[in-house]
């Protein structure tokens, strides 16, 4: 009896160490850096981020983003006529990722693909005076790769790259940013 009691009692610890071991962590993540789009100048982006770890290899997160305000000079063509000016894109967005991590000891190393709901308010301001502004909404992919570092278990340094395609129907928006991610 004393065996199968102890048998038992092992096998319930081994099974509630492998159920710790997988248990779903959370995670807070903030981060700034400069987007660029080709063509415009780099402006300053921030995001934060909120995800769940299912296991060490594989998340999701819901995430917040702000590609600044990019602007360049250009034309607008109305008829016949063509203005110069100067061109300004806003745009915001909330979206999910994908994650694949790899960790490394301390390393992480790791991979995302998402899907972002992004607002661009465009503003064209003609140099003879005059504006024109637009608004455009849609679901655009996204995918990214970086790397954090943790200075503590519950905290970690992360640098990434992102990739927001056909913002606005019309450019690519890369963000290339820095911060801190919470493990909880």
């Amino acid at each position: 009896m004393l065996k199968k009691t102890l048998l038992a009692a092992a096998v319930f610890a081994c099974a509630t160490t492998a159920v710790q071991a997988n248990e779903v962590s959370g995670y807070l993540t903030g981060s700034v850096g400069q987007s660029d789009t080709k063509g415009a100048n780099t402006d300053t982006a921030y995001k934060i981020a909120v995800g769940l770890q299912a296991n060490p290899y594989v998340g999701l997160e819901a995430q917040y983003t702000d590609l600044g305000k990019p602007s360049d000079r250009g034309y607008l063509v109305v008829g016949s006529t063509a203005y110069s000016g100067k061109l300004t894109a806003d745009t915001k967005g909330l979206g999910a990722n994908l994650v694949g991590t790899l960790p490394l000891d301390d390393f992480k190393l790791f991979a995302k693909v998402g899907y972002h709901k992004m607002e661009t308010k465009v503003k064209f301001k003609a140099d003879a005076g005059g504006s024109v502004s637009g608004t455009a909404r849609e679901w655009v992919p996204s995918f990214g790769a970086g790397a954090s570092y943790a200075i503590m278990p519950e905290l970690e340094i992360v640098a990434e790259y992102e990739r927001y395609k056909d913002v606005a129907d019309a450019y690519n928006v890369d963000l290339a940013s820095v911060g801190l991610r919470y493990n909880f």
